[in-house]
């Protein structure tokens, strides 16, 4: 009756998920190593972001987002220096703060399939170029021939105790529009720093297209700029579904997630 069709699916998919999670690896080792994630904590506007949210996915007081682009020299599944872009919008979580991926492009088709069909980040293929040197850092993310997101800065002193970028809970969306429901799920990546720096004299620029709206997301003001520099561990425990969500989320969230 009503959820159960679409429960058992979910569960057939995450014990495949698990299955392909398990083939990368051992999830007690490094899946990436010396990941370097380029990203900048900034204010939103409530109201806007909170539109592009998934039902029950409710944003932190105050409310922030991390606009990052990363670069992976080094990782398990044969894609050495490929580059992303995105943003995580911090959420609130039983755990403590949690973070939720709205938005992510990025320029190789296996690590697209593996973080959108697994991990349900919504992932597209874009253009990201990436310089850092022993003194500054740039980045600048296009698709489709739109610029989308531009940062750069002047690499600072190293932070002692810095947040984490990506090991917190994560709350994302597994599917996409069609006959069954997306999933929220939630699961949390583990992480080893390596370095983390500030970033200063930073500069940040975010536009929009049809397809990549991200300049419709309420982003504000820059609290702090930070280079990270991490190795990811993977996770111990696969994506667990949390709620199931109507075909509507899908359909309203077609545009940055999928087009």
């Amino acid at each position: 009756m009503g959820w159960e069709p679409a429960i058992r699916s979910m569960g057939r998919t995450l014990g495949g998920d698990l299955r392909r999670v398990l083939a990368l690896g051992d999830p007690r080792k490094s899946l990436y190593r010396d990941a370097h994630y380029f990203s900048a904590t900034v204010e939103i506007d409530p109201d806007r972001m909170n539109q592009w949210l998934a039902a029950g996915v409710r944003l932190t007081e105050p409310a922030r987002a991390d606009l990052f682009t990363a670069w992976f020299p080094d990782n398990n599944f044969e894609s050495p220096g490929y580059h992303e872009a995105g943003i995580f919008v911090h959420v609130k979580t039983v755990q403590g703060t949690g973070i939720h991926c709205p938005w992510m492009i990025l320029d190789d088709d296996v690590a697209l399939i593996i973080g959108r069909e697994l991990l349900g980040y919504p992932k597209k293929l874009g253009e990201i170029d990436w310089t850092v040197t022993d003194t500054e850092i740039r980045a600048e993310a296009t698709r489709r021939g739109h610029k989308l997101l531009s940062m750069g800065g002047r690499l600072g002193e190293v932070i002692a105790d810095p947040p984490p970028i990506l090991g917190r809970p994560h709350r994302n969306v597994v599917g996409s529009a069609g006959l069954f429901p997306s999933w929220l799920v939630g699961f949390t990546p583990r992480e080893s720093v390596v370095e983390v720096r500030k970033v200063e004299d930073f500069h940040l620029e975010v536009l929009g297209s049809e397809r990549d709206p991200l300049d419709q997301l309420g982003i504000g003001r820059v609290i702090e700029a930070r280079l990270h520099r991490v190795d990811l561990l993977g996770v111990w425990v696969p994506p667990l579904p949390i709620r199931p969500l109507t075909p509507l989320f899908s359909m309203a969230h077609m545009r940055p997630r999928t087009l």
